[in-house]
């Protein structure tokens, strides 16, 4: 078969830059472990519910594929439970992603490009964050380069193995969030528009490629059938199609999409985010040459779909991240093909220093003499307070040791399961309507423990109605009090339930 249209640069075997931005990687990924373990912040809601997932491994979640799960159950199984280690697998994944980054731009470009940019992809704000977060982003980016760059080794040599790598990728991709799947839409509209790859349309190696992909999928589509479809109706749920257009309201969400905008500002730096799109509007300094024709077909369907479900529904900044493994290829090798390598240092030492404040937070804000509350502690009040709410769950609860945790939200129970101790991921979601709509309601239930004793806890000072006539003796206990800021705690009401009668 015709080798690919896409040119091999100049020196196609020149690595130099290689083993400086390995140690680059090496430091960045030291600093960032200890600017979590130094931090003494507490895990989000979200990762001690993947947390709560490792623990029972399973092909698919209330509201996510497999991936997160294992990734934790993964590091946990070699470092222990502690914070640091449920959210080392963002801190192993990401120096992989940056490697394929590299291999992919200098399969493009050159070895001096591809440095550049791997070293811009690895410092991103968005990616920064993530890599002291464990989420669904940090295996979807490994998984969507790899599939990447064995589709560009796939084009070039046309052998089964690459393509067959690309489909593995693709289906442990969709393992892992299913916006993997634009990645199939977009190698459908490169394919399209690059007359000397058409002839792929008539190979089976495409569509065996397809069917391998949906083959390491099919357990994750198993599961959701056996399970009536949990993951699909959460995920309509949260991006806001679950009522139809902007969620049964009328017109369109502008506010949604406002927000959409300016947070992918964030998450790919303000100057490099407006580099890009001034790159994109000059159409003809690019359209024609095939290698930013590859780049825009795995970037723009991504971003274009995800801006316009901010619009229609509603859409977080970080789920459009995928868009920014070509973006940031793209807006690199521009601004270093146009000598623009001034502008490139300083959108990196901006996106650094952004880097530099979100790590040391609290310590500049001690310098400064600045006294953190509800308004100013933007990053962390989130992850504050936690560990102590799951202690004092844990004590309210040693009191009555023969009762069960019960809770009626998703955020007290993840966080009891991973602070509470070993009452703490016993905990059950107080859930009499049998509606599933998170993970905990879905997994966990009462019948058959009529008689038992609970201790139940709540954000709200009054118990649910429903709670009357259920149990034998309904007592209040000491609320939970945790002080955060002198105008920010957590506070929670607690109650001693005796004696469950079971379903009415």
């Amino acid at each position: 078969m015709a080798a690919s249209p896409i040119p091999l640069p100049t020196r196609p075997d020149d690595r130099r830059g290689l083993l400086p931005l390995l140690a680059i990687i090496t430091l960045l990924t030291a600093w960032r472990a200890l600017a979590i373990a130094a931090s003494g912040l507490d895990l989000y809601v979200d990762e001690a519910q993947y947390w709560t997932w490792s623990q029972a491994l399973a092909w698919g979640y209330f509201s996510k594929p497999p991936m997160i799960a294992a990734v934790i159950a993964a590091t946990t199984s070699v470092c222990g439970d502690g914070e640091l280690c449920v959210k080392s697998g963002a801190l192993l994944l990401y120096p992989f992603t940056t490697v394929l980054i590299w291999a992919i731009t200098r399969r493009l470009f050159d070895a001096r490009t591809a440095f550049w940019a791997a070293i811009v992809f690895i410092t991103l704000p968005g990616v920064a964050l993530s890599s002291v977060i464990i989420s669904t982003d940090v295996p979807l980016f490994l998984c969507w380069t790899a599939a990447l760059y064995a589709y560009l080794k796939a084009l070039d040599s046309d052998a089964w193995g690459w393509w067959l790598a690309a489909g593995i990728a693709s289906g442990l991709g969709l393992l892992t969030k299913y916006t993997m799947a634009i990645f199939a839409i977009s190698v459908l509209l490169h394919l399209a528009i690059t007359p000397g790859l058409r002839r792929h349309f008539r190979s089976p190696k495409l569509y065996l490629t397809a069917a391998l992909a949906a083959l390491v999928f099919a357990p994750n589509l198993i599961w959701n059938a056996q399970n009536g479809w949990p993951t699909l109706g959460h995920t309509a749920q949260i991006s806001g199609l679950e009522g139809g257009l902007n969620g049964g309201q009328h017109g369109l969400n502008w506010k949604s999409f406002g927000d959409f905008i300016a947070g992918q500002l964030g998450i790919l730096g303000p100057v490099l985010f407006i580099a890009w799109l001034v790159q994109l509007a000059t159409v003809r300094g690019w359209i024609r040459d095939e290698r930013y024709r590859l780049l825009a077909c795995f970037a723009l369907p991504f971003l274009g779909a995800i801006t316009a479900q901010s619009l229609i529904g509603r859409a977080n900044a970080n789920w459009a991240a995928m868009a920014y493994v070509g973006g940031t290829i793209f807006v690199v090798a521009r601004l270093v093909e146009t000598q623009r390598m001034k502008l490139l240092i300083a959108a990196l030492a901006l996106n650094l220093i952004v880097t530099v404040v979100a790590y040391h937070f609290d310590a500049l804000a001690q310098v400064a003499g600045i006294e953190l509350n509800r308004k100013n502690d933007v990053l962390n009040k989130r992850v504050r307070g936690w560990r102590e709410y799951g202690e004092a769950l844990a004590a309210r609860q040693a009191a009555y040791p023969d009762s069960i945790l019960l809770g009626d939200a998703r955020d007290l129970i993840a966080e009891a399961r991973y602070y509470a101790g070993p009452a703490g991921t016993a905990m059950l979601k107080w859930n009499p309507l049998h509606k599933a709509d998170d993970y905990y309601a879905m997994s966990t239930t009462m019948a058959g423990l009529e008689g038992r004793d609970f201790v139940f806890v709540s954000r709200d000072a009054a118990l649910p109605d429903n709670t009357a006539g259920r149990f034998e003796e309904i007592t209040e206990i000491e609320p939970i009090h945790i002080a955060i800021h002198p105008d920010y705690a957590l506070d929670f009401h607690v109650w001693r339930l005796r004696g469950w009668r079971g379903e009415k």
